[in-house]
This record gives C-alpha cells, structure tokens and sequence, in this order.
C-alpha cells in the first residue's frame, strides 16, 4: 500500500513537469496558457515552436514521461501498471501550472508503447491512415480516431486471436482503456468554460477538440 501511494505521487509530479509551458517560456517567450487553445498541449504549442522544440517536447512527453515509467512499472512492478494513470493526470492537471495543463495525449502515446509496441505500432500506422491518407487539416481528429480503432483492435483481438494482446482481462488492457477514456474526458472539459455548453460543442470538442469546427 505505501509503495502504491509513493509511486503515484512520484508519477504524478514526473507527469505535471510543464515541458511545452516551459520551451514556450524560454525558447519563444510566449505564455502557452494564453496563446491559441489556452493549454500546455503539444497541439497547442506547435503552432508557436520550431520543428526542434517539438521534437524536443516529444521526446520528453512520450519517452521519459510515457514511456520510460511504464516499461520500469512493467519490468519490476508489473502488479502496479495501473499507476501509470498519474503520468496523465499530472500532465493535464499539473501543481505546476495551478491544475492547468496539457490534454494528455503525447504521454499516453508514451504509454501505450510502453505496455504494448504492437498496439503503439498499429496507433501509429492508423494515425498516418486518417492524417495523411484521408487528408485532414490537423492532427486533432486522427489521433482520436486512431486511438479508438487500437482500443478496438486490442479488445477484438483479445477476444478471439491473441496474437499481440492477451487477455481482455488483463491489467493492461484495462489501462489502455483507462487511457483512451481519459483522452476523451479531457477533451469534453476544453478550456473549463461551460456557460453554453451543448450537444454541438461537445461533438466538436471530442473529434475536434475545440469548440468551434
């Protein structure tokens, strides 16, 4: 029980480092948190960086705070993968940035490469299918629907062939569902305005994640 709760706080603050808030800060001088969608996400802070602060942001993000924590979890705690569920909650709700933070989408990349490369394999071979091949104007609605086709795969495969994911009832099969919720719950809350909240703006929050298409 105290290694549980001494590894999810370390996990949460490893996962509420504010790496884009701070590239932004020192490299481009701008407050993320006030430019564009408001958020320290990387699909916020793109559009303000250069192609070596985002690679850089995205090796911080999905490697050392996605990836790396997982496969250590996995390697020597393999009991306490769910754990890995901070990492998020700490880059979306940093105590950094006074609960403000990204929308958690590069460290669960990190994550789910972690658990399973097969399924990190098939995110990214669908992601460039809906980017590249259906030709979208940003990232937003491909990575969404790229997560929810792996969920898919996985349970699909879990269910009947169990050639790269074991057990629907394995631990980390529930995690990456976890995961894939959690993406969803974070793009339903936006930027925290709810005044005229409706059926439109959710929609548009949850493929687009914006308010406005």
């Amino acid at each position: 029980m105290l290694i549980t709760i001494i590894f999810s706080i370390i996990f949460y603050f490893l996962g509420s480092f504010p790496t884009s808030y701070i590239l932004g800060k020192k490299i481009q001088q701008i407050d993320i948190l006030t430019q564009g969608s408001m958020h320290s996400g990387l699909s916020n802070i793109y559009k303000f960086s250069s192609k070596k602060s985002i690679l850089l942001i995205l090796f911080v993000d999905v490697l050392i705070k996605g990836f790396v924590p997982t496969s250590l979890l996995i390697i020597f705690f393999d009991e306490l993968i769910f754990i890995s569920v901070f990492l998020i909650i700490g880059h979306n709700w940093s105590v950094f940035l006074k609960f403000k933070g990204g929308k958690g989408l590069s460290v669960s990349i990190g994550i789910l490469a972690g658990i399973n490369i097969f399924l990190f394999i098939i995110l990214f071979v669908s992601f460039l299918f809906f980017w590249i091949i259906l030709k979208f104007k940003d990232s937003s609605m491909p990575w969404i629907f790229s997560f929810l086709f792996t969920v898919a795969a996985m349970i699909f495969d879990s269910l009947f062939f169990n050639l790269f994911s074991e057990s629907i009832f394995k631990m980390s099969n529930y995690l990456v569902i976890v995961v894939f919720l959690l993406l969803l719950f974070r793009r339903i809350l936006g930027n925290g305005e709810y005044n005229n909240l409706n059926r439109k703006i959710l929609f548009n929050r949850l493929i687009f994640d914006r308010d406005e298409m």
